[in-house]
């Protein structure tokens, strides 16, 4: 009757061990899964759409830009929008002052940020910089030509870049968020 029970247990437990291991992989995939279909995943594409014309001042300055994410953007498995097309963004910049001797002023647009569907921030990566018009040509020219009262044309400043509505810059998700 003891052989019979130990038997009767050694079959059990290895039935067990069994099940162990060939259900305990699929139940860790499913989790990951789960945890994938909430994920928003560092390096994600992104495209941004400004909502308004941009000029910067002639003045070395930082701010913000309104804009809209353009589409759509999924899960880490693709099966759930985390973030909806239509959704406010901003798009921080630098600007450079444009300068004398046709000196154009320059704006660079590194960082933005946005929010998911349950309204958590979601920093953004950009780079992208705008240059404005140069003018150094014509102050070479009215000071060579009209020298020495063209040396005046070297008060000239370049112009500022201008941003049009409607222009979409490409972004990246800076770090993975979790989306609930």
């Amino acid at each position: 009757m003891k052989k019979e029970i130990k038997l009767w247990e050694q079959i059990l437990s290895g039935m067990l061990i069994v099940t162990l291991i060939l259900c305990l992989p699929f139940e860790a995939m499913a989790q990951y899964n789960i945890n994938r279909s909430n994920l928003l995943e560092s390096g994600s594409p992104l495209v941004l759409r400004l909502t308004e014309n941009f000029k910067a001042d002639n003045k070395a300055d930082a701010g913000a830009i309104n804009a809209v994410v353009d589409t759509d953007v999924y899960s880490a498995d693709g099966t759930r929008i985390l973030i909806k097309a239509g959704t406010p963004a901003f798009i921080e910049y630098s600007a450079e002052s444009n300068g004398s001797w046709g000196k154009a002023g320059k704006i660079c647009l590194t960082n933005a940020s946005t929010k998911t569907i349950d309204n958590r921030r979601v920093s953004l990566r950009l780079s992208s910089c705008k240059n404005g018009g140069s003018k150094l040509g014509g102050v070479i020219a009215l000071s060579v030509i009209f020298f020495p009262l063209g040396l005046i044309s070297g008060c000239m400043k370049g112009s500022m870049p201008k941003i049009q509505q409607g222009t979409t810059f490409n972004a990246t998700v800076m770090q993975d968020v979790a989306v609930e």
